[in-house]
């Protein structure tokens, strides 16, 4: 099992991202808290989108190519929790 945060910072991002996922045959959920939904249905991603913290959960130990895919959600994420620095 794999886990990885993600930030979507539009519903285009939100829509991509359940595109992406359901092309590969990965079981993947996101979790927010307690609350886990289904990572390919795009009205289970719409209800979590808002949260502060999200995280991708994907059962698998090898699944470098759908990460590959969505380096752009994680590498967002840790853009918008870096300390700014003046």
């Amino acid at each position: 099992m794999i886990r990885k945060p993600v930030v979507f910072w539009n519903m285009d991002s939100v829509i991509k991202l359940t595109e992406i996922i359901s092309r590969y045959h990965y079981e993947a959920e996101l979790l927010c808290g307690e609350v886990a939904v289904n990572a390919r249905s795009l009205l289970d991603v719409v209800a979590v989108h808002k949260f502060q913290t999200v995280e991708l959960c994907i059962y698998s130990d090898s699944c470098e190519d759908l990460l590959k895919e969505l380096d752009l959600y994680m590498e967002r994420y840790r853009l918008e929790k870096q300390p700014m620095i003046c």
